[in-house]
């Protein structure tokens, strides 16, 4: 049933003779009787977005169930092998404890400010700050060779300060992506709720991208050879070239090894949960240069780990804060600065630069997520040959 729904306003209220709100309201005129509602920003844009929100849930007939609670929809949703990290959880359910659905939507602003309140936000925001200056400022002076004016500084503090606040947001927008996933599931698959029971949500998106955007250059790829012990090498050479994810190379064992010299890794430990396959040779089965030690390897214990990766991390830390590349301190163990995972971006950078195909460099990587069939194709395979021999081909 469609309701008569005015085009409404968007307006601030007087709080006092001399001072009205700081944040809009949005009011709507449904079946004849004027509704208002706080919008929770001082954004006109975003205060406008949600008024259109609001009056197309409106026309759908806009349900407020005082039965259905969060709780419901949330168990909904992990029945149906929805993934939710812990602390994402923790703090969802700390908060919109049986909170009826219908009421979600105009606790969502005051979510944000709760969550970017707590007190172990608030102090990981503290040291991180204070981390990520100190990291800045030593790789200005080391690029640049020369102490750093106070205005350099003093724009290397204001970067960081946005940075780190950007970082909390999309930590917080993360949490509201999941919630709006439960009620999608409960609209589109349990069909407990309407569409117009889906609120708007305040998720700041590419304003609070807070991606890291590392890679190493050639020289910096030699010096941490140089640096690394060399039981690592394997690993890292590996992942100079393959982009692949640390954590699922760590998990390769000689029996994800065909005689085919093919990788077969199961999706269970893949990070998008699809199987993944990848050759060591090139077209003419000959071994690259960072894949020969597994090709020329003639025992393969069953179940064995292909790499070494002993005191990897403790090693890595010692490696990139010699080289400026970090900065660790061995007492707290804190570390700041380059990261295993930067070699995905590397890789990347290092196809792109040969001209290889995206996609052909994505089935490398593991970024693209494919069908079991495509995975294991004899058409895939080929393609991540041809991006491997050019970005191992030399000159």
């Amino acid at each position: 049933m469609e309701h008569e729904v005015s085009q409404g306003w968007i307006g601030k209220v007087k709080q006092s003779k001399d001072q009205e709100s700081t944040n809009y309201f949005m009011w709507l005129t449904i079946d004849g009787q004027k509704q208002r509602r706080a919008t929770g920003t001082d954004d006109l844009d975003e205060a406008t977005e949600m008024l259109a929100e609001w009056r197309k849930q409106a026309k759908m007939g806009f349900r407020k169930d005082a039965k259905l609670r969060y709780e419901e929809i949330r168990d909904d949703y992990l029945k149906s092998a929805g993934k939710l990290q812990e602390s994402v959880r923790h703090d969802l359910d700390v908060y919109f404890k049986n909170v009826r659905i219908g009421a979600i939507g105009d606790k969502l602003n005051a979510f944000r400010e709760w969550r970017e309140s707590l007190d172990h936000v608030v102090e990981y925001k503290q040291e991180t700050l204070i981390k990520e200056i100190a990291f800045r400022k030593m790789k200005a002076t080391k690029d640049r060779n020369k102490p750093l004016s106070a205005i350099e500084i003093a724009k290397i503090e204001n970067e960081v300060t946005e940075w780190v606040e950007k970082g909390v947001q999309a930590t917080t927008d993360k949490r509201l992506v999941f919630l709006r996933a439960m009620l999608y599931h409960a609209c589109e698959k349990t069909k407990k709720i309407n569409l117009g029971d889906i609120p708007y949500f305040p998720i700041r998106g590419k304003a609070a991208d807070n991606v890291r955007q590392g890679k190493f250059s050639e020289a910096d790829f030699s010096n941490i050879l140089e640096e690394l012990p060399k039981y690592l090498h394997p690993l890292v050479k590996f992942l100079h070239l393959t982009g692949m994810r640390s954590g699922q190379a760590k998990a390769i064992t000689w029996d994800m090894i065909g005689d085919d010299n093919v990788i077969r890794m199961p999706g269970f430990l893949t990070k998008n949960g699809q199987p993944y396959s990848l050759p060591l040779t090139n077209k003419k089965g000959e071994p690259y240069d960072e894949t020969a030690f597994m090709v020329n390897t003639k025992t393969r214990p069953h179940g064995g780990l292909v790499f070494d990766t002993m005191n990897l991390l403790k090693e890595w830390r010692l490696a990139c804060h010699k080289l400026k590349l970090g900065m660790y301190d061995p007492k707290t163990r804190s570390y700041r600065g380059a990261q295993l995972h930067d070699f995905r971006r590397t890789a990347a950078s290092n196809m792109n630069a040969k001209g290889i195909q995206e996609g052909k460099g994505m089935t490398v990587t593991g970024h693209k997520t494919n069908s079991m069939y495509k995975r294991y194709g004899i058409v895939e395979l080929d393609s991540q040959r041809d991006a491997l021999d050019a970005v191992t081909a030399r000159g």
